[in-house]
């Protein structure tokens, strides 16, 4: 978790704006292409009627293009999540991102994603993810996504209605539309600067709300354990810092997102990194994060950033 609040105190001051023009028309691709791929579960069709000639991919268990794409799901089909919930949508310009998770079956203790991907030309053109498997303990009871279907049997009690309303109504709820984009990139801001200046309880006391929700599993919930965890993380100055690497920020609503890249010494690959924070009434109300190494070897060229 180091990893992920390093990266979210270096990574605000290089965030773009997305451009509200297009927003509206990235959703659109948006929903039509999620209704193919997850309410239909035909994630090779999605691709076929939705996705640009010049495709490009970032997972690096996927080969690039499109035809690579296809063999691939067509070879792990029976792999596929079998109960799935989506728990969050945002759409800020040319891209969006879905935070949802999934159980193969009841022995499989699942995993929770976040994908992105931007659309040119009304299609989508690049695609990320960040995968992290559901931990068998964590350090309180809210869960890694929303807390809703968090196991197969749940997920599956579900069933097809919640599956296809999901995408409309996720399990953690859509983006505030009436607050204020501006406002939920202050706050993050003004908390980032003061943890970035050293004032880690400062920073907590002042931009975390009394009822802050945690959801990493290595963190306990509310602003005491926030404290306890970043204090014991960061309680040397003297430590080498880590390098932080490219970075995007997609805003909606009370929601931001962050997908970092981040590598710290002495390792030889960068992290993959995704932080969530919400914000309610001028404070931080909840964070999600997710982490994912970068592997050895990757069957496309194009990083996963």
């Amino acid at each position: 978790m180091r990893r992920i609040l390093l990266a979210a105190v270096f990574a605000f001051a290089f965030m773009s704006e997305g451009r509200a023009e297009t927003v509206d028309r990235t959703r659109g691709v948006a929903a039509a292409f999620l209704n193919q791929a997850f309410a239909r579960g035909d994630v090779g069709g999605a691709h076929a009627m939705y996705a640009a000639a010049h495709f490009k991919e970032h997972d690096p268990a996927i080969g690039d293009g499109l035809q690579a794409h296809r063999d691939y799901f067509r070879t792990h089909r029976r792999f596929a999540r079998r109960a799935h919930v989506v728990d969050m949508l945002i759409v800020d310009g040319d891209l969006f991102a879905v935070m949802h998770h999934g159980f193969r079956d009841g022995r499989d203790r699942g995993a929770v994603a976040v994908d992105l991907w931007r659309v040119e030309a009304g299609r989508i053109a690049e695609h990320w993810n960040v995968t992290q498997d559901i931990p068998r303990t964590a350090e309180h009871a809210n869960g890694m996504a929303c807390g809703v279907g968090e196991t197969y049997q749940s997920a599956r009690a579900l069933g097809e209605r919640a599956l296809r309303d999901t995408r409309r109504a996720p399990a953690c709820g859509l983006p505030n539309p009436s607050a204020s984009r501006d406002e939920t990139r202050r706050v993050v801001g003004n908390y980032v600067a003061e943890f970035g200046r050293g004032g880690v309880r400062s920073a907590v006391e002042l931009w975390f709300a009394p009822n802050y929700r945690q959801h990493s599993p290595t963190i306990p919930d509310g602003a005491a354990g926030a404290i306890a965890f970043l204090e014991r993380e960061f309680s040397d100055p003297t430590a080498e810092k880590p390098q932080l690497g490219p970075q995007r920020v997609l805003v909606e609503g009370d929601l931001i997102l962050f997908h970092h890249s981040i590598t710290y010494p002495g390792d030889a690959r960068p992290i993959a990194l995704i932080d969530i924070f919400r914000v309610a009434n001028g404070k931080i109300s909840e964070h999600w994060d997710l982490k994912q190494p970068t592997p050895e070897t990757a069957a496309n060229d194009n990083g996963v950033w």
